[in-house]
């Protein structure tokens, strides 16, 4: 099985991806921890695309968080996907997402995150979270929805309609 976990900022998306792997057995990759490197710094999109690339061609049931959609990896990603969840959960919800991620990590890295990665939230980030649901969401739902007559593709509006479906797993 492999399953991708796309949305905002701040919604779970690698929360989720944490409880799918446990609870189906698979293996997890966390996009934020291959494209972040310490103390914030990133790798080339070329070295990206390699990894998502192999990490594709290795493993035969994944579950991936994060989006990354200006990268050639978000297509392939899309199509070797049996199950594609976008978390939905519009601006308010992300906004508290990534407060309460802030709070709850302050001055720490979180363990999907590199070394010297510490949590924070600045002026950019929250311009990026508030402005998601009116730009960014409504590209990647019309491209994922050319996905539906060929793979489980779930938009999830929010928690409870999430949670009831992975209890049915």
């Amino acid at each position: 099985m492999k399953i991708l976990v796309l949305g905002g900022s701040g919604t779970g998306k690698t929360t989720v991806c944490r409880e799918l792997g446990d609870k189906l057995n698979i293996t997890t990759l966390h996009l934020d921890s291959v494209y972040w490197k310490k103390n914030w710094a990133n790798i080339s999109k070329v070295e990206f695309n390699q990894y998502m690339k192999k990490f594709l061609t290795k493993h035969k049931s994944w579950v991936i968080d994060g989006n990354y959609s200006n990268n050639l990896h978000f297509k392939y990603r899309l199509d070797s996907a049996d199950i594609i969840i976008f978390l939905d959960f519009g601006t308010q919800l992300s906004l508290q997402g990534i407060h309460k991620r802030a709070h709850d990590f302050k001055h720490q890295t979180r363990t999907d995150m590199a070394e010297g990665c510490i949590e924070g939230i600045d002026q950019v980030f929250l311009q990026y979270v508030a402005t998601y649901y009116k730009y960014r969401a409504k590209y990647l739902k019309a491209i994922i929805s050319k996905y539906k007559t060929k793979k489980q593709v779930y938009i999830f509006k929010n928690r409870t309609e999430l949670y009831k479906w992975y209890s049915s797993l």
